[in-house]
């Protein structure tokens, strides 16, 4: 197995890390027409109205969910941050080439939570 210290110390140092080769060409051209095939439909109606793009991603195309986390990226999440990691967030963007909107870089500031619990270390004096 990978050690994964490195990818820690780039996680600690600059808030992300690169892992490459986690899914196969094979998988990844799976994952891709599985994806395709459930946004065309879902998404059809939408763009009908200008939208592109599908919030709660993994709740729409569950699928999906199941093949990216896969054994191989679950393990890799577990190696590198432990057990209590879990998605808060999955949007999917279909931004067509003659669409015209923009989509700068951006960080997301917000999640989606069930309910408030205040922990050390996660409150603004905190920082």
């Amino acid at each position: 197995m990978t050690d994964f210290n490195e990818h820690k110390k780039n996680i600690d140092l600059n808030g992300f890390t690169i892992i490459e080769k986690i899914f196969t060409d094979a998988e990844t051209v799976y994952i891709i027409n599985v994806i395709n095939k459930a946004a065309c439909s879902i998404l059809t109606d939408r763009m009908a109205t200008g939208l592109y793009a599908m919030r709660r991603f993994f709740k729409e195309i569950p699928e999906a969910a199941k093949l990216i986390f896969n054994e191989k990226l679950r393990s890799i999440i577990k190696d590198v941050f432990g057990n209590e990691y879990f998605v808060v967030k999955s949007i999917y963007f279909d931004k067509p080439p003659q669409s015209n909107w923009f989509v700068s870089y951006h960080q997301d500031l917000t999640i989606s939570i069930n309910r408030k619990v205040d922990l050390p270390g996660f409150n603004k004096k905190d920082r």
